[in-house]
């Protein structure tokens, strides 16, 4: 490498220090003005730094290069350079001997102000003592070891699915760059064609990397049509075609833009590297393919080879990391480290926790002697005894397995009983305090018995049970049907934690969508519960952008510092590349700017964990969880919501960050992982790890069973068909009123199908079919129905003209097919359209249009609205209706609404409910059943509508 290369190698990419090369006393040694006299602060606010020297040797990172269907972790390496040091009876670590000591108070609970007299007079800032953090070994289980067997298969079979899953999304990336034209592309909104470029930015993320930000316009004032290029988005960037001329980096592959925000006239996209000529010319977007989240996903099953226990453990001990073996090659082969003693002295050097001390519990069905359990709708809570003499015809079951019908979990909780094994309970149990209340509340008793200084916790009486459950068990799963509260259960579980017991210990919540984790922060405030988000700040709304991580750092007193040394680089910058490379001043310069960029790595690494540590609760998506600003702290306690919206693997990105207590909550009777591999999905890829564990009956489960998000008739067919009718109505009829429509049918004296009771005249139904005759059409590989969405546009008229109090963003529109999606936002926007309804609405009402979604029924998960409009698409003369028999898409689409449920389709094509035998394949059982049921409990309530013969 040349100098000149040496030289911008770290000066163009503002120069961020791995952790073996920084020190800290270095990092902080920040010109300030004088510091106050030390009599003016209080003991408790100026810690003494403890910080290691330069010459302190930190424990080697094992490097490794992750393929596509090996092992990430090197067979030949030792097996482990941890000290033996013994755990407690309970099976962690010994107090005092953790960092994770449940004796100790949550410093977010730390409320005592300081007197004003003692308030600091500048902004001089003392940080906490903090250790220093560095990656542990990756290394590999011994062939004797108990787990090693099971960690292999597990490993190899999730290698192989994501591997196929890999090569199926680049193989249909690629097939649609090679086949589809160019118009077909742009159609499709894959590929922005003649915009034109320009600079408008630079950022730094927290670690000091520098990126690009560009805007493409197509010109003043006209609109581009970029529905896929949604924020966080990949991109590729050429002039005529990302296969002819893309922009490549310096090693001549492509770079990979993403997108940063998206305006109907401007598309934003962050780049890693800068673009040559951006405003010459027009340019081509295309939307792009990575193999990252892959990549992560494999590292993530590597980790499943450490034991963060005896990570933690191996911090408290006397010898110093000097007389440590360096290298797995340097340790002698017998007796690599003697046995040390524990010392409860805090460590000034502290491993990242890598792993799950849970995984003996997830290997399980991938050891030599697992025998699946009885299956049994009938009664769960003995249907955990193994089969006799059994084998198992896979380690994962696919979705092909699953019926409608199956009940796994009841509304008290159980643990599998007759398995032999001894149940390890979770660390919270350390606590007597916990332990009493969970005890107490997950007791099949109907009152929980109460003592003195219990607080008053407002949820229904399966709800505490499953708060008990979660605190007591190292890991339990909660499933939560529709409307049943879970997101409340999370929040309240966490606040009795943090506000009540307050209990040390960091706790990381995650969800598989950015909506999920902004639903669980806007309940985490709204309760008091002290939370900070993670990930991409751009994707959280408005209101919540206030408890990001980036806004919180940019509060924090030590911010203006940063701001000041930035700002010092970018003039040191200039003046580097004003002078020779020969110059002495040069080089002088050049180790100052790299010395100014290690101190603001470290005052932004301070900073971080000094806001997460502070925080009762951390909010991310998986994948953001393997953030690198995650790693400033440990998070020993996981909940993780919609999990059975995600793939296994995919789950393990936030367990692998040293969790030793964790809550799954999902609902696997609704929406599945997209799986886009025939393989990997007949493989199990698309059996979510909450499934897995739930139909294994090896972990203690409970079901929500009272939902209070729809009026009692639009909850009833699901409660029966997907939860054995142990689904109760906890809101009211009369509190979810249907809206005043034509297309609601005005309701006969006839028995109520769902109560029995006779319904009164006059009144309308808050479920109603509006049956057609208009036939399907393909549109871009997907399905549409033109004449179902004409249907659909007169109902939002109706409903916004007869209803004044009806927002238009109370209203959803559900369609299964993406070609329908177009098809409605196409009908419903068009200008003809809209002048259409100016006349009926006025301009002002007209305008609330636009605030009604029409998404996909994954777009709505986990969200409800006072009126859906569920599109069905599908009308045929064969009665086919592909993947739409996919009976957990149909169990979300009709649980969405408050008040009331407008669906549009074809009956006949419906009461038929054929599927191919490929769909069929693919998709659980009973979808077809489901329909057929659906359509029979309709006619029977008088609840279709035929829309040939007019609507009043």
């Amino acid at each position: 490498m040349g100098k000149l290369d040496e030289i911008k190698g770290w000066v163009e990419a503002d120069y961020t220090p791995p952790d073996e090369n920084i020190s800290w006393d270095e990092a902080l040694n920040i010109p300030l003005s004088p510091a106050p006299p030390m009599e003016e602060f209080p003991d408790f606010f100026a810690a003494p730094h403890h910080l290691p020297r330069k010459s302190e040797i930190t424990p080697p990172v094992f490097n490794f290069t992750i393929e596509s269907d090996t092992s990430s972790v090197d067979d030949t390496a030792l097996t482990s350079n941890i000290p033996a040091i013994p755990l407690a009876a309970d099976g962690y670590p010994l107090d005092g001997n953790t960092r994770f000591d449940w004796r100790a108070r949550a410093l977010g609970q730390l409320r005592r102000p300081l007197p004003p007299h003692l308030r600091p007079r500048n902004r001089h800032w003392m940080f906490a003592k903090q250790p220093r953090r560095y990656q542990p070994v990756v290394t590999k289980l011994p062939s004797d070891h108990p787990l090693s067997i099971a960690l292999e298969r597990y490993r190899r079979h999730f290698s192989q699915l994501l591997k196929a899953e890999l090569q199926e999304e680049a193989r249909l990336f690629n097939q649609r760059l090679e086949e589809w034209s160019t118009e077909k592309l742009v159609k499709a909104g894959y590929t922005l064609v003649n915009v034109r470029g320009d600079e408008v930015s630079q950022k730094h993320n927290s670690q000091g990397e520098r990126s690009f930000i560009y805007s493409f316009v197509r010109g003043k004032g006209t609109m581009i049509d970029a529905a896929k290029f949604t924020f966080g988005q990949y991109v590729m960037l050429s002039r005529t075609h990302p296969f002819q001329d893309a922009v490549k980096d310096d090693e001549s592959r492509p770079i990979l833009a993403t997108v940063n925000s998206k305006t109907k006239g401007v598309v934003q996209v962050l780049s890693p590297v800068p673009i040559p000529d951006i405003r010459q010319g027009v340019w081509r977007l295309d939307i792009g393919h990575s193999d990252y989240v892959y990549r992560k996903q494999l590292e993530a099953m590597s980790f499943l080879n450490n034991n963060p226990l005896e990570q933690d453990v191996s911090d408290y001990v006397e010898d110093s990391f000097e007389s440590y073996p360096q290298f797995p090659l340097d340790m002698p082969k017998k007796n690599p480290l003697v046995v040390s003693t524990p010392s409860s002295a805090a460590p000034s050097n502290q491993a990242i926790l890598k792993g799950t001390s849970l995984r003996e519990t997830l290997l399980r069905a991938f050891s030599k002697d697992f025998c699946p359990p009885v299956p049994s709708a009938s009664s769960p809570s003995d249907s955990s005894s193994p089969i006799s003499n059994a084998k198992s015809d896979g380690f994962v079951s696919n979705a092909h397995a699953l019926s409608p019908t199956d009940l796994d979990a009841i509304p008290k909780p159980h643990l599998a009983s007759g398995t032999g094994e001894t149940k390890k309970s979770g660390i919270l149990n350390r606590n007597t305090l916990i332990r009493s209340w969970a005890e107490r509340h997950r007791s099949e008793r109907e009152t929980p018995v109460e003592v003195e200084g219990d607080p008053y916790v407002p949820l229904n009486r399966t709800q505490l049970r499953a708060m008990g459950m979660m605190l007591s068990e190292a890991l339990s799963l909660v499933q939560g049907p529709p409307g049943t509260g879970k997101t409340r259960v999370i929040v309240e579980t966490i606040k009795l934690l943090k506000h009540h017991f307050q209990i040390p210990h960091p706790i990381l919540v995650c969800a598989h969508t950015n909506v999920a984790v902004d639903n669980l922060l806007a309940g985490m405030v709204k309760h008091g519960v002290k939370a900070i988000r993670t990930g991409m700040a751009e994707r959280v709304p408005t209101d919540l952008k206030q408890y990001t991580l980036g806004i919180k750092m940019e509060s924090h007193p030590m911010w203006t510092c940063v701001q000041t040394m930035t700002e010092k680089t970018k003039r040191l910058k200039d003046e580097i590349f004003r002078l020779d490379f020969g110059n002495p001043e040069r080089q002088q310069k050049s180790s100052e700017l790299k010395k100014i960029w290690r101190q603001i790595w470290g005052i932004q690494q301070s900073i971080t964990r000094e806001l997460l540590l502070d925080a009762d609760v951390v909010c991310t998506t998986c994948i953001s969880a393997i953030s690198a600003n995650l790693n400033s702290i440990d998070f020993p306690i996981v909940f993780l919501d919609e999990a059975s919206m995600a793939t296994e693997p995919l789950t393990l990105l936030p367990l692998m960050k040293g969790s030793s207590h964790v809550a799954i909550i999902g609902d696997h009777k609704q929406l599945p992982p997209v799986i886009v591999s025939q393989d990997a999905h007949a493989g199990g890829l698309s059996t979510s790890l909450f499934e897995r564990l739930i139909h294994e009956k090896n972990v203690p489960s409970i079901m929500l069973d009272t939902q209070y998000r729809m009026h009692p008739s639009l909850a009833a067919f699901s409660s029966k068909t997907f939860y054995s009718s142990l689904l109760k109505n906890g809101t009211p009829a009369s509190e979810r009123p249907p809206p005043e429509t034509a297309f609601l049918i005005p309701e006969d004296p006839i028995p109520d199908p769902s109560t029995g009771e006779l319904r009164l005249w006059g009144e309308k139904t808050n479920l109603t079919f509006l049956n057609h005759s208009h036939l399907e059409s393909p549109v871009l590989q997907s399905m549409a129905n033109e004449g179902e969405a004409e249907i659909i546009v007169d109902v939002v008229t109706d409903l916004l003209h007869k209803n004044p109090d009806l927002k238009g963003s109370q209203i959803g529109i559900i369609a299964p097919y993406l070609g329908q999606i177009k098809v409605l936002s196409e009908t419903l926007f068009a200008s003809e359209t809209q002048d259409s309804l100016k006349r009926i609405l006025g301009d002002e009402r007209t305008e609330e249009i636009q605030d009604v979604e029409i998404k996909t029924v994954d777009g709505f998960e986990g969200r409800e609205k006072e009126v859906i409009i569920f599109s069905t698409v599908r009308s045929n003369a064969g009665g086919y209706i592909g993947f739409l028999g996919d009976w957990r898409r149909v169990n979300v689409g009709l649980t969405r609404a408050r008040r009331a449920l407008i669906m549009v389709g074809n009956k006949e094509t419906l009461k038929r409910a054929k599927m191919g035998k490929i769909v069929a394949e693919n998709l659980p059982q009973g979808g077809t059943r489901v329909w057929q049921d659906l359509m029979a409990y309709l006619e029977e309530g008088g609840m279709i509508l035929d829309t040939d013969q007019g609507v009043d």
